[in-house]
């Protein structure tokens, strides 16, 4: 089930330490760096803005590095002990410079997997081809020891070679086999699963096929209403 509202909202019904595994990509912020956004000091970016339905993406940078920590403090609250939490994000390229998320580091993070996508939008002449992303994996406390199995994941290295799913409507999707191998390497059938950006519902969807219990929010009535209407 996609509940149809702020994840804060979510999160702020949700009792501590009764979540698993926590998967999640938010809104990268890219409007607010892109070309085809008028900004006050002169400069843009080619970078590929992102259009969300009912969300802009465009939010001052400092008000969006509190608004994630606040999410990401309010994940770790719910999360069991030996919990994960995986925070897909991306490096974005502007004025010749990179801006990368370096808020998550106030947080106990584990690793630092690459996903490798092998491919990308972003043809700019002045760089090379950015074809990875980040998935940030953040334990609850800083000596949590959360459940992991290397051995059930596809992907054993801290690079990930998977393609972006190319069939998904939603603007900006996981790839399903991404989420399988959180999936496999750190919960087990019965596990409870949140997404608190669910988009089209791809954490959910692959959670639920392993026996997990899985659960999302997302503030799109749209994306929301495409995944409970599948039920």
């Amino acid at each position: 089930m996609i509940l149809n509202e702020d994840c804060l909202t979510t999160l702020s019904k949700t009792l501590d330490e009764t979540v698993d595994l926590i998967i999640t990509s938010p809104p990268y912020n890219k409007a607010y760096w892109s070309s085809n956004r008028n900004l006050n000091n002169g400069f843009g970016t080619k970078s590929r803005r992102i259009e969300y339905d009912g969300y802009n993406d465009c939010m001052d940078p400092t008000e969006y590095v509190a608004w994630q920590k606040k999410v990401i403090s309010e994940c770790l609250r719910v999360l069991k002990p030996n919990g994960s939490l995986f925070y897909n994000h991306q490096p974005i390229q502007k004025n010749h410079l990179e801006i990368n998320p370096k808020y998550v580091y106030d947080f106990p993070v584990k690793q630092t997997i690459i996903w490798n996508r092998k491919n990308t939008p972003k043809l700019d002449k002045s760089y090379f081809y950015p074809v990875h992303e980040y998935v940030f994996w953040i334990k609850k406390t800083e000596d949590a020891r959360p459940y992991f199995n290397r051995h059930a994941a596809f992907e054993q290295k801290s690079i990930w070679n998977i393609n972006p799913d190319k069939n998904n409507t939603h603007p900006a999707p996981f790839p399903k086999e991404l989420v399988l191998n959180i999936l496999n390497s750190c919960s087990e059938p019965g596990a409870t699963v949140y997404d608190p950006f669910a988009g089209s519902g791809t954490t959910i969807k692959a959670a639920k096929e392993l026996g997990r219990i899985a659960y999302g929010s997302d503030i799109s009535e749209l994306y929301a209403k495409q995944y409970n209407d599948t039920l």
